[in-house]
């Protein structure tokens, strides 16, 4: 291929890059805007959470059941933790070369995302100060349920529920959404199908046992794609630029 004809297509790679960053950012700002707007000012997350509430029996009933906890809260977990490092094994095999379908730089962006979404949503559970439903004085607690920018009143027992960390252990999954892009567009949208649902149905979960609101549980979805997102641009693996030849054709 003659050297003119490379530079030109490597330019051209490079606005297809931007412009999928562009894209994501403002999807991210729009998301962001609408989670704020819609939890700030509307009662949604206090309205579900009373639907999963017995005023009678002032508790969640759900909050102890077997599949609820066992399964879907516990079981969920070890499983993260033991997929979680049988990925990072993959990772290790595309950093050293041995995989063509994860190139080193996208192994080490799905490396990296799924140890710095838990670990980000960890830090700001500890710095939010914001509380479970369970904990909420309409749902038999001591808390007042707080808006994400209300000040907590002085000498409250921190909160350490916001966002949901047990659905972040789903949500991670997400950044495989871009680091599978170079296996084809139809493997990278499954696995961020996956990530999605996963991370739905283990804040679903927490959800019904008292332990989140939904805003939690949606907020640590955004994290998890802004983190996925932040890492494919500073590793220069997103998918314009890593998709194979031979999907290069279908940019529709």
């Amino acid at each position: 291929m003659p050297r003119s004809t490379f530079r030109r297509l490597a330019v051209a790679e490079r606005q297809i890059d931007r412009r999928w960053l562009y894209r994501q950012l403002l999807l991210l700002t729009a998301m962001a805007a609408g989670l704020l707007a819609l939890f700030q000012f509307t009662e949604l997350d206090m309205r579900l959470a009373a639907l999963a509430f017995d005023p009678v029996q002032q508790r969640f009933p759900l909050q102890t059941h077997w599949f609820l906890s066992t399964v879907l809260h516990h079981g969920m977990k070890q499983f993260s933790y033991l997929a979680t490092a049988a990925a990072l094994v993959v990772c290790w095999l595309g950093h050293r070369g041995r995989l063509n379908w994860l190139p080193q730089r996208n192994a080490w962006l799905a490396a990296s995302g799924m140890i710095l979404i838990p670990l980000c949503t960890t830090l700001l559970k500890m710095l939010t100060n914001r509380h479970c439903p369970w904990d909420i004085v309409e749902f038999g607690g001591f808390a007042p349920h707080l808006g994400l920018f209300d000040t907590a009143p002085a000498g409250l027992k921190r909160g350490q529920c916001f966002p949901a960390g047990h659905a972040s252990a789903g949500f991670l999954w997400l950044v495989w959404g871009v680091a599978l892009a170079g296996a084809g567009r139809r493997i990278a949208r499954l696995a961020l199908i996956g990530g999605l649902l996963l991370g739905a149905v283990m804040g679903a979960g927490r959800m019904l046992q008292g332990a989140h609101f939904l805003s939690h549980t949606l907020w640590s979805a955004w994290l998890a794609w802004a983190i996925s997102v932040g890492l494919s641009a500073l590793f220069g693996a997103m998918p314009s630029a890593i998709r194979p030849a031979s999907d290069r054709s279908d940019r529709s």
